[in-house]
């Protein structure tokens, strides 16, 4: 039974009192000896550290030693921060900058790639999709599902997710734009999920020609029906189609794939029994694999399906093409690219440099405690109890540290989510949960090993008769405690180099794209969509003059220059459709091509400014009984026509794809307009083709996109728009109304959270980089006094002696820039995706980057000059 802890207090205060009194008498004899009082003493300090080492391996014995030598450590770490608060605030600044940047970018990631996906038995969904694909992406078409769908003996479940778009809902309350998806009757089972009211679809329910229905997500459900339990065999009407209420989803769920994670409403998606459509048709397949089967052995049973399709539509199926499943963990984490894993290593690299800065203030402050450590040593403490205590200094600053971090994290988290892009897929919502928090506590503590262990293993290792003899830590002990600090400074320049170039060369990127023209007019242009429900107009014609009245009712607004409408709108997608060339064979150029096709009225090209390059554009006799017409683009002229005139040629737009999705004749091509930037700043103008609304097919432009041009600020006529469209269509709401200029600009989003984000680390790396060259150089100074005064005494100019100074700060800071363009040489390369016409190796983006160094270097390095120049040679020399 051990003792109580106040018995062994007063045992060990005797103890004490004795050893103390047993080390004054034994110091006397000693110096009777003939040993000098120094030597005396320290030599009875051995023999008194001796005892006290006896004294704590009794205390061992009763198993309460070690918690109570840490708290004795805790305490005086305590004291000592509370004894020098300037470098406590200093360190802590600096670590919560470190520490709080890479919590705020870990959530990110944690809810990218990291956070469980909130599905049962997760592991065994996967996206079912082909490879070498050469119409391209994950999209399928009916004949591949019904091939698979008859040999998915390795599923449990198998379904299809069909991309709806956004729809107007009425039935409650006042019109509202939905978004909806499409889904088979077996993909909440491949989800591993049910309605929570009501039930799912049935088989026989997602056929052509099947019932009508409709499951709520909870949020709509509580939001427009007030959480009505009764809303079980309600009527809503969707896209003017009457729908039944069968179900609502429990409130949990999420699909975390994109545009499906906001879906409000679930409709059956009607899978016809056979096909002969081998387009693709926007839909996604999901299997739930049976347990115990590999996703190899699933992918080898599909894959030889694709072979009768290869035979029957030579012209959709390529040679190549295979199967492949991926996990919906994989699917979630590509789509996401690599920019947030690189914004972390980034987020990385500011650590380290805090890092490095806070031990070289801890190297600076470590030459005032050697005799401190030496008398300790001396008492007998180990140099493992030594690393003991000084890293509990430091793991404990780095942990003040991190809950500074965690603060400046939440309150600047909410700035970090403004820049992460709406479309960056992940699970769940962006926020500090537990998983950040356990990070940052175990990061504070890594921080604080790592940072403290250089200057723990230094001051450690002093000779401490030595340091008692001489009263410091010797010129040995001094140089080499230099030269870690040089060391680390260099490294923080270096890393600085490598994130301000990776910044400047994003930076320069995203400048480059700013200042590439888009083709079209986006001042003073507002856009905004309509969707016509079936009810409302069933065939081209009636959508057509819908269109143009309300076309005429905005025309006439006051302050309305042009106006337009089109399926499909520059950087907002579109559908692309195969053509092929009438009078050209397969062995000519290939009879199938690929382009984007767009719908537009015949003031289109007018109103969104877009030059005609030859030939002409559309007119108001292109009616649906006339002859059908199209315009092309520049790119597409060029890249189907090199040699000859497209004005005239005629296009089957939907040949290949077989008589079902071709259109009944030929278009003949009646002009070339420019090139406009359809997807992206980034990418080149892409081959594109355009139709008339009055002569497309029932249904093929039912959704419209309006471009309003005015000579005003054009969100001020919106009411107005709201207005006429009303006195039209009360059922039918505009939606997402914005300026083209914001679409344009939310199409760089991606670009500018990458960019923001590096452009904030490289400056917080400069700074703490900064800060760290500025102690290296002041700490020098400092020790270099006494030299400094004899030079001056000696004749030395004011100048020279700045040179000097100047000159030791410039060589650390070519030292680390030389190591930082080794490094960027390499690692900027992990940037080409971010980057558009400049290389990863710009020469001027590495000297331009390397002279600011430079610069903000010699500044540093400037008022640790004059103080040296200042220097009273006679005191100076006094000094020692």
């Amino acid at each position: 039974m051990p003792e109580r802890p106040e018995k062994n207090d007063k045992r060990d205060r005797d103890l004490d009192r004795e050893l103390r009194d047993h080390l004054e008498l034994d110091a006397e004899a000693k110096q009777d000896r003939g040993m000098s009082a120094d030597e005396a003493r320290f030599a009875a300090q051995r023999e008194f550290g001796n005892a006290t080492r006896v004294k704590e391996v009794t205390r061992e014995m009763w198993g309460w030693a070690s918690l109570e030598r840490f708290w004795q450590d805790v305490r005086y770490s305590l004291r000592l921060m509370r004894r020098n608060p300037g470098f406590t605030a200093v360190a802590v600044l600096t670590l919560a900058l470190g520490i709080g940047a890479n919590t705020a970018i870990f959530s990110i990631v944690n809810a990218v790639f990291l956070r469980p996906i909130p599905l049962p038995d997760a592991g065994r969904i996967f996206v079912v999709h082909r490879v070498n694909n050469q119409i391209g992406g994950n999209s399928l078409s009916f004949p591949v599902y019904l091939a698979w769908q008859d040999n998915r003996d390795a599923f449990e479940a198998f379904g299809l997710l069909g991309f709806t778009g956004n729809t107007t809902m009425t039935g409650k309350g006042e019109p509202e734009r939905i978004s909806s998806l499409g889904a088979t009757s077996e993909l909440f089972s491949v989800f591993g999920v049910q309605p929570a009211m009501g039930r799912a679809f049935r088989p026989e329910e997602c056929r052509p020609g099947g019932p009508k229905l409709a499951i709520l997500s909870d949020a709509l459900w509580r939001r427009k029906f007030s959480a009505d339990p009764n809303i079980l065999g309600q009527a809503i009407a969707i896209g003017g189609v009457p729908r039944t209420i069968v179900g609502v989803m429990p409130r949990e769920f999420e699909v975390p794939l994109g545009s499906a994670r906001d879906v409000q409403i679930w409709v059956p998606y009607a899978v016809p029994l056979a096909s002969e459509n081998p387009s693709n048709g926007g839909m996604m397949c999901f299997g739930r694999l049976r347990k115990g089967v590999a996703a190899a052995r699933a992918e080898a049973a599909l894959t030889p399906t694709l072979g009768p399709l290869r035979e029957k539509f030579p012209k959709m199926f390529g040679a190549g093409e295979a199967v492949r499943l991926d996990s919906i963990r994989k699917f979630i984490s590509a789509g996401a690219g690599t920019a947030p894993l690189l914004l972390f290593g980034a987020v990385g690299f500011v650590l380290l440099i805090a890092c490095a800065n806070v031990a070289n203030l801890f190297l600076a402050r470590s030459a005032s405690r050697q005799r401190e450590v030496a008398i300790r040593t001396a008492l007998g403490a180990s140099r493992g109890r030594l690393l003991r205590q000084l890293l509990t200094e430091s793991v404990l600053l780095a942990f003040l540290g991190g809950i500074a971090g965690v603060l400046v994290c939440y309150a600047s988290f909410q700035s970090v989510l403004s820049l992460v892009p709406s479309n960056l897929p992940h699970i769940g919502q962006f926020r500090l949960d537990g998983n950040v928090f356990v990070f940052a506590l175990i990061l504070s503590v890594l921080t604080g090993i790592v940072f403290g262990l250089v200057p723990a293993l230094e001051t450690s290792a002093a000779d401490p008769q030595k340091t008692l003899k001489e009263g410091s830590a010797g010129a040995g002990a001094s140089r080499r405690r230099g030269y870690v600090r040089s060391a680390l400074v260099v490294a923080e320049v270096g890393v600085s180099l490598v994130l301000l170039v990776g910044a400047a060369l994003t930076l320069e990127s995203l400048s480059g794209l700013l200042h590439v023209p888009t083709g079209f007019e986006t001042h003073n242009t507002v856009v905004f969509g309509l969707g016509l429900p079936q009810a409302r107009a069933k065939t081209s014609a009636e959508i057509n003059s819908f269109l143009e009245q309300f076309n005429a009712k905005l025309s006439a607004l006051p302050g309305v220059q042009k106006v337009a409408y089109a399926n499909a709108l520059p950087f907002l997608g579109g559908p692309d459709l195969l053509y092929s060339v009438e009078g050209r064979s397969a062995s000519k150029d290939g009879d199938s091509h690929d382009s984007a096709y767009r719908v537009v009225s015949s003031d289109y090209f007018s109103a969104m400014h877009i030059p005609l390059v030859r030939g002409r554009i559309f007119l108001q006799t292109d009616a649906a009984n006339s002859e059908p017409v199209a315009v092309i683009n520049r790119a597409m002229a060029d890249e189907v026509f090199p040699k000859e005139d497209p004005i005239g040629q005629h296009i089957w737009i939907g040949k290949p794809m077989g008589p079902e999705n071709s259109e009944a004749a030929p278009r003949r091509i009646v002009g070339v307009v420019e090139n406009i930037r359809e997807y992206s700043l980034a990418e080149p103008a892409y081959a594109t083709m355009y139709a008339p609304y009055s002569q497309t097919r029932d249904g093929d432009a039912r959704s419209a996109l309006f471009i309003v041009h005015s000579a005003q600020d054009p969100m001020s006529l919106v009411p107005a728009m709201r207005a006429a469209l009303g006195s039209l269509a009360p059922d039918l709401p505009p939606s997402r109304v914005r300026t083209m200029e914001d679409v344009v600009s939310t199409s760089l989003v991606d670009r500018r959270f990458s960019t923001t984000l590096l452009a904030l680390f490289g400056a917080m790396a400069l700074l703490i980089a900064t800060v760290g060259v500025y102690g290296v150089i002041s700490y020098s100074v400092a020790q270099r006094t006494h030299e400094i005064g004899i030079r001056v005494a000696l004749g030395a100019s004011r100048g020279r002696v700045m040179g000097m100074v100047l000159g030791q700060g410039l060589r650390l800071a070519a030292a680390g820039i030389a190591a930082g363009l080794v490094a960027s040489y390499w690692l900027t390369k992990l940037l080409s995706d971010l980057l558009y016409d400049v290389k990863p190796t710009d020469p001027a983006t590495f000297a331009g980057v390397s002279l600011a160094l430079i610069g903000v270097a010699l500044a540093a390095c400037w008022i640790p000059a004059r103080r040296a120049t200042r220097v009273d040679p006679i005191v100076a020399l006094r000094y020692e």
